[in-house]
């Protein structure tokens, strides 16, 4: 398997790992990632969770992106041109894929629940969790697919907590 994508995935992975940053979530947090190996274990097992779920999601993702693109070369279009087509109506491509986001949403929202419960200097960036330790555990594909999300689907609620 192999994403087909038209971004390109070191800006996505810049852009995503630096996003909030820009809203001031993490003021007093240190703007270096916890390593997975320095975590505590339950984020470890947590994460662990999430790669082999991600694993799926990620396949499944392939495949209908796949028969997306598709679609638009049943319409007579070249293979570049329905790539293209196909961005167009969904510009995150594979990572548009629902069970994506969902996952995506899932996994910033446990480890915003973790983090609750660590001391400020042990805590973990959603951000880390989900895409840093991807890219630190050589899952490619996972990575490739991630960096087209132009943006986090999560938002901040009046609380300042995250929903």
């Amino acid at each position: 398997m192999a994403i087909t994508t038209l971004h390109d995935t070191d800006e996505g992975i810049h852009r995503l790992m630096n996003a909030m940053f820009d809203l001031g979530v993490y003021d007093g947090w240190p703007r270096t990632d916890v390593r997975l190996a320095d975590t505590d274990a339950v984020y470890q097992e947590y994460f662990d969770g999430y790669r082999m779920l991600m694993h799926d999601v990620c396949d499944a993702a392939d495949t209908w992106w796949t028969a997306t693109i598709q679609a638009q070369r049943n319409r007579g279009l070249d293979d570049q041109a329905a790539v293209k087509a196909a961005f167009a109506d969904r510009l995150a491509g594979a990572a548009a894929y629902p069970k994506v986001v969902w996952m995506v949403r899932f996994g910033w929202l446990a480890v915003a629940e973790l983090n609750k419960a660590q001391r400020p200097d042990q805590r973990v960036r959603p951000e880390t969790f989900l895409l840093q330790w991807m890219i630190d555990e050589g899952e490619t594909e996972i990575v490739r697919l991630l960096a087209c999300m132009p943006y986090w689907p999560i938002g901040l609620d009046e609380h300042g907590d995250w929903c």
